[in-house]
C-alpha cells in the first residue's frame, strides 16, 4: 500500500487513522505483528511532533459540562460504531463517527425505576441519584443479522484544571457467555483514558473485560428465560482517576462494548460519569469542636494516616475530636480496579465570615448600577462567592457590579464557601437603587361605573399622593388626573408624575328566559351584551339549559372587565293529575257505554281523545260507542292541561268483546235465527254430543233435524285485541 502525504493535514490524518485502526486490531487480536507496528506508528508520532498544533485530533471543546449526560442528551460526546466477525470477515468494517443518538447502539436512558430484564430485573438501568445514563450496545432481537458483530464507543473530552482533576466514573456492564468462544472472542466492554495526543493513560482506572474474565470480581450470573446462554453482569461500579498531574490538559475518556467476535452473542454496558475537584473536604467551622474530613467518592477502600503513620480510619469520612490545627492527615484511596490515590489535608479552623457593603445610589445617577465590595474576614483556604440580587440574577464574582432593571428595594444575599471546606457563611441585606425613568405608576386608567381603579406607585421608598396618602397605592373613583412623587430613603425624589382617569362609559346587559318550567322538562337562559359571561354552575357561555329549580345568576364583563349581574328564580311547575276511572274496560254491541271520571284539580282542562275518532272535555264525561264489525277494542287518552301549560296524560285501553244472546230463535223469521255467525263455535245438548262446529253460527239443526226448544252448551273462541286468543263457555237456550 502507497500512502501519498502531500501536505501536514495529511500526515496527522493518516496517523490518526492508524492509531484507530491499530487500537481496534490491539484489542481484536493480540497480534505481535501489531505490536511492532504500533511501536512503530508510535515512534513515527513522537518524531513528526512538530507537525502538530496545540489542538488534539482526540480533544473537543475544552469543558466537562454534560459530562454524566445531566442534560437527557450527548452534548460533548462523540460516538463511533463498528462490526467485526473472526468467523465471517465480510462484515467487517472500519470504525465511523456517527450522529448521536444512534437507536440501539448509543442511547439515552430516562427511566429511573427501570431494571436490566437480561440480570432478573436486579440491575438498575440508571444509577441512584441520577437522572439519566448511557446504553452502549443492546441484546440480541429478532430481525437482527447474523452474525451481528456489533461494536461501538463514546468518547467525551475535557480541559483538566483544579476543579474537576478527579474523574469519577460509574458503569454496569451485561455480557452473554459462550462456552466455545475464546476469551478475545467474547462479548467485551472497555474503558480507557487517553492523553491529549492519544495515548494511552496508564492508570488502573482503564478497565477490559470479557464475559469469562475469572480475575475480575464483583460478576454475577443470569440465565434469561428461553436461553441456554448465561449472562456475566455487573452492577453499578465506581473507579476514580486522579488527573492532577494533567492539569493544563485535554484528556479523553473513551467507553466500548462489543458482541462476541463469532455470530450472535451480545455485550452490552450502561455508564455514567462526573467530575470534581481533587482534594480532602473539611468541616471544621466557627463554633465546631469536631473536625470532619471527607475523601472523595468513588473509591474501593480508604485508610487514613495521622503524620506518625498510625491507621486512624477506614471509611470515606474521618471525624477527629478536639482536633489539633496544623496536624496533618493523609488519606489512601484505592479504586475497584485498584488505582491508588494519596492526599493529604492539614487540620485548620475555616471561618468565611461573610459581608459586604455596596455603593448607594444617589440623586443625580444616571444609572441603575450597584457596586458591591466583599468585605469578608480573612480566613484559611480560598474563598467562593454566589451572590443573589434579589431579582432572579446571581453572581459569583468577588466583587461584582448588577444593573437592576426596577428601582427600590432589592433583598441581596451573599453566601461565601470555603473551599476545601464545608463551612460557609450567608448575609442578607436590603439594597436600595433610585433611578427616575423606572419609577412611575401602573393600574387602569379607567374605571367600571359605580367602582373604583386601583393605581399603585414602583420604584421607589415611600410616596407621595395628590390625596396626601403616603401608601404605595391608593384607590380612585372620579375622573381626575392623579400626582404622585417618590422618594429614596435617603430624600431623593422624583419630578411630579401625572397619571390621568376616567370613568368607563355604561353599557348594556340583558337577560332573558323563562324562570317557570314543567316538570320533567327544562328552561333556558340566557344573557347578552357582555363580551364574557361567568354562571353561577360554571358556564361561561351566553346561554344555559336548566333542569333543576333553584336561583341562577349570571355575570357579564364588557371588553374593560367591568361587571354587571342578574339574577333568575326558576321553579318547576308540577304537572297536573291525569288519572282517571272508567265504568267497564270492556264493552259490545248491545252494552256499548262507558263513563270516565277524572281528578277534577282547579284550573286544569281535561280532553279525551275515545280512540274511536271523537273526543270529550270535561272532567267526568259518558261516551257511546259505534262498534264496527272487525273493532276489537278502544285506547282512550286523557290529556290534563293546567294554566302555565304544563301537559300530563294517562291512558287505559277498553276491549271490544262478543256478544252472547242467552236465547235464539231459528224460527224462519228472519230475526236472531242463528246463533253467533262469524265465530269459531262448537255447542253441544246435554248428552255432549257435540251439535254443530264452525264459524257461520248454529241455526239449530243437527244432522238436517231441528232440535227440539232445550238449553244447549257453546265453547266460542274468538281473537282479542291484543291478538291473544280469547274463549267463552256458556249456554244458549234454543226458543222456536
Amino acid at each position: 500500500m502507497i500512502i501519498k502525504l502531500n501536505t501536514l493535514k495529511d500526515v496527522k490524518t493518516v496517523l490518526f487513522q492508524c492509531a484507530i485502526w491499530l487500537k481496534i486490531k490491539v484489542f481484536l487480536l493480540g497480534c505481535k505483528l501489531v505490536d511492532l507496528m504500533k511501536k512503530l506508528i508510535t515512534f513515527l508520532i513522537c518524531s513528526l511532533g512538530f507537525l502538530f498544533t496545540s489542538t488534539s485530533v482526540f480533544a473537543t471543546d475544552p469543558y466537562s459540562k454534560n459530562l454524566g449526560f445531566e442534560t437527557g442528551t450527548f452534548t460533548g460526546w462523540t460516538g463511533y460504531t463498528w462490526t467485526y466477525s473472526t468467523e465471517v470477515p465480510s462484515i467487517n468494517t472500519s470504525a465511523v463517527q456517527v450522529t448521536l443518538p444512534t437507536a440501539r447502539r448509543q442511547v439515552i436512558m430516562t427511566d429511573t425505576t427501570a431494571y436490566d430484564a437480561n440480570t432478573g430485573n436486579a440491575l438498575k438501568i440508571i444509577p441512584k441519584g441520577y437522572r439519566y445514563s448511557a446504553r452502549l450496545g443492546d441484546v440480541i432481537k429478532t430481525g437482527d443479522t447474523n452474525p451481528r458483530g456489533w461494536e461501538q464507543s463514546l468518547r467525551y473530552s475535557m480541559k483538566v484544571d483544579s476543579t474537576n482533576a478527579l474523574l469519577l466514573m460509574k458503569f454496569a456492564c451485561v455480557l452473554q457467555y459462550a462456552s466455545d468462544h475464546t476469551a478475545l472472542m467474547e462479548p467485551r466492554f472497555r474503558l480507557t483514558l487517553y492523553d491529549q495526543s492519544g495515548n494511552t493513560i496508564n492508570d488502573c482506572a482503564n478497565y477490559d473485560v470479557y464475559s469469562s474474565s475469572g480475575n475480575v470480581t464483583g460478576f454475577q450470573t443470569y440465565t434469561p428465560s428461553g436461553s441456554q446462554n448465561p449472562n456475566k453482569w455487573r452492577d453499578w461500579t465506581s473507579v476514580g482517576a486522579n488527573l492532577l498531574k494533567y492539569i493544563g490538559q485535554t484528556i479523553t475518556i473513551e467507553f466500548m462494548s462489543a458482541d462476541c467476535t463469532g455470530r450472535y452473542h451480545y455485550g452490552y454496558a450502561y455508564f455514567v460519569a462526573e467530575s470534581h475537584p481533587m482534594y480532602i473536604t473539611v468541616k471544621y467551622c466557627t463554633g465546631d469542636t469536631n473536625a470532619t474530613l471527607t475523601a472523595p467518592a468513588g473509591f474501593e477502600t480508604y485508610s487514613w494516616t495521622d503524620s506518625n503513620g498510625t491507621v486512624v480510619g477506614t471509611s470515606q469520612v474521618l471525624t477527629l475530636t478536639s482536633p489539633v490545627e496544623g496536624a496533618t492527615y493523609t488519606c489512601s484511596l484505592t479504586s475497584a480496579t485498584g488505582c491508588k490515590v494519596s492526599l493529604t489535608s492539614v487540620i485548620a479552623k475555616y471561618e468565611p465570615n461573610a459581608d459586604f457593603s455596596y455603593q448607594l445610589v444617589d440623586c443625580n445617577s444616571l444609572t441603575n448600577t450597584i457596586k458591591f465590595t466583599d468585605s469578608h474576614l480573612a480566613t484559611h483556604g480560598t474563598l467562593e462567592y454566589k451572590w443573589d440580587f434579589g431579582d432572579g440574577t446571581t453572581s459569583t464574582e468577588q466583587n461584582p457590579s448588577h444593573v437592576y432593571s426596577t428601582s427600590g428595594m432589592h433583598q441581596v444575599s451573599l453566601v461565601v464557601s470555603n473551599p476545601p471546606s464545608l463551612c460557609t457563611d450567608s448575609v442578607s441585606k436590603s439594597v436600595e437603587t433610585f433611578y427616575p425613568p423606572l419609577i412611575g405608576i401602573s393600574g387602569d386608567s379607567t374605571y367600571c361605573p359605580g367602582s373604583t381603579t386601583t393605581l399603585k406607585a414602583h420604584g421607589a421608598y415611600r410616596y407621595l399622593w395628590s390625596n396626601g396618602s403616603t401608601a404605595d397605592s391608593i384607590q380612585v373613583g372620579k375622573d381626575t388626573t392623579v400626582w404622585m412623587i417618590g422618594y429614596s430613603s435617603v430624600g431623593c425624589y422624583t419630578d411630579t408624575i401625572r397619571f390621568k382617569v376616567k370613568e368607563e362609559p355604561d353599557w348594556t346587559f340583558n337577560t332573558d328566559g323563562k324562570v317557570l318550567y314543567c316538570q320533567g322538562d327544562s328552561t333556558v337562559l340566557s344573557a347578552s351584551g357582555a363580551a364574557n359571561y361567568k354562571w353561577s354552575t360554571g358556564a361561561t357561555t351566553s346561554s344555559i339549559i336548566v333542569k333543576t329549580p333553584g336561583v341562577y345568576t349570571v355575570i357579564g364583563s364588557n371588553a374593560r372587565g367591568c361587571e354587571k349581574s342578574g339574577t333568575f328564580s326558576v321553579v318547576e311547575d308540577p304537572l297536573p293529575n291525569s288519572n282517571f276511572t272508567v265504568s267497564t274496560n270492556a264493552i259490545s254491541i248491545r252494552h256499548n257505554k262507558l263513563t270516565c271520571t277524572a281528578s277534577d284539580e282547579s284550573g286544569v282542562q281535561y280532553s279525551w281523545n275515545m280512540g274511536d275518532g271523537l273526543t270529550e272535555t270535561g272532567s267526568s264525561i259518558e261516551h257511546a260507542y259505534t262498534i264496527l264489525s272487525g273493532i276489537l277494542g278502544y285506547t282512550i287518552v286523557l290529556t290534563a292541561t293546567n294554566q302555565n301549560g304544563c301537559v300530563n296524560t294517562s291512558s287505559k285501553d277498553i276491549e271490544v268483546v262478543p256478544f252472547i244472546p242467552n236465547i235464539f230463535t231459528p224460527n224462519g223469521d228472519g230475526v236472531n235465527d242463528t246463533f253467533m255467525s262469524g265465530f269459531d263455535l262448537q255447542v253441544f245438548d246435554r248428552n255432549g254430543t257435540m251439535m254443530y262446529k264452525g264459524t257461520l253460527g248454529w241455526n239449530g239443526m243437527y244432522e238436517n233435524k231441528k232440535m227440539d226448544n232445550d238449553t244447549y252448551f257453546y265453547v266460542l273462541h274468538y281473537t282479542d285485541k291484543n291478538q291473544k286468543l280469547q274463549t267463552r263457555k256458556g249456554y244458549i237456550t234454543l226458543q222456536r
